[in-house]
């Protein structure tokens, strides 16, 4: 038994021990099943894999309590709960406003639980140990890896599903593409701009409807075009001073969150989070105008 064990008396080492290795377990159980949750459409292994930065320090702890090294473990499980708590508390309400399914939401809930319990028992038996020549040094070096642990969560977390994410994404471009189509196809016809670009509703007629090499791409939003003020109609097609384009999520809050749209005015895209049509009045996002 080492010098730092001795001063805690051998009950209080096997209870707290016992304690942070239980919470090391369900952490890592926790963080595991609810990451093959989400990710179903990688493998598990992969999924551990990519996970290895915030599931290591779980087995070390246990692994440097139980050989003796008090100091190392308890450094070690402050860094981890104190990292953790924050993303813990986030994924908790993201699995709440997103994913409700009870054992997602339990999982969560139970790491974070443990957090709380890797902070409060650690720092409880940390302070009465002696102090120790580079004791602060390494659990300055814990707190570190624990600061990295927590970037890297940081740099990947997002608020909202990334399949939202790479809808919003699709639709704005697309919206944008739409624009540069229509304008070019105004350019062609005195400024006046078309019935209908692509396969965009309404369309009437195709013949009335100017071709897109852009397709739409995916049914997780529906898409409008609107001529505005039909000044001239050319082969039985109206033709029309401007135009809008609006995108809204096919299913709100499973398809999409944001509704957009663009005008022939300015080429920016407006966005709204509500469940209706964006328009002129909301918040602006600007895009690159390409005309290629």
């Amino acid at each position: 038994m080492s010098p730092e064990s001795s001063d805690l008396g051998v009950p209080s080492i096997i209870r707290f021990r016992q304690a942070l290795s239980w919470a090391c377990a369900l952490s890592f159980v926790s963080i595991v099943v609810t990451a093959c949750g989400w990710f179903t459409d990688v493998g598990p292994l992969v999924v551990v894999l990519a996970l290895l930065p915030f599931l290591l320090p779980y087995v070390f702890i246990p692994l440097r309590l139980y050989s003796h090294n008090l100091r190392a473990g308890l450094n070690l499980a402050i860094a981890m709960g104190c990292a953790l708590l924050v993303p813990g508390i986030m994924l908790v309400r993201f699995a709440l406003t997103w994913d409700r399914r009870w054992w997602i939401v339990g999982n969560l809930s139970l790491g974070l639980v443990m957090q709380f319990v890797l902070i409060s028992v650690s720092i409880k038996e940390y302070i009465p140990l002696p102090r120790v020549r580079h004791g602060r040094t390494k659990l300055l070096a814990s707190i570190t890896y624990g600061l990295f642990v927590f970037v890297c969560f940081k740099s990947g977390y997002s608020p909202v599903p990334a399949g939202i994410v790479r809808n919003e994404s699709a639709a704005k471009r697309y919206l944008e593409r739409s624009a540069v189509t229509a304008d070019r196809d105004a350019s062609e016809h005195g400024g006046l701009y078309p019935e209908s670009v692509g396969g965009m509703d309404p369309n009437p007629n195709p013949k009335c409807t100017t071709a897109s090499k852009y397709p739409i791409g995916s049914t997780a939003y529906i898409f409008e075009y609107r001529g505005i003020q039909s000044l001239s109609k050319s082969q039985n097609c109206n033709r029309f001073r401007s135009y809008t384009i609006t995108a809204r999520p096919a299913v709100y809050r499973k398809t999409g969150v944001r509704s957009f749209r663009i005008t022939n005015r300015g080429f920016a895209i407006h966005f709204t989070s509500e469940n209706r049509p964006a328009t002129d009045s909301d918040p602006v996002e600007y895009v690159r105008h390409d005309p290629n």
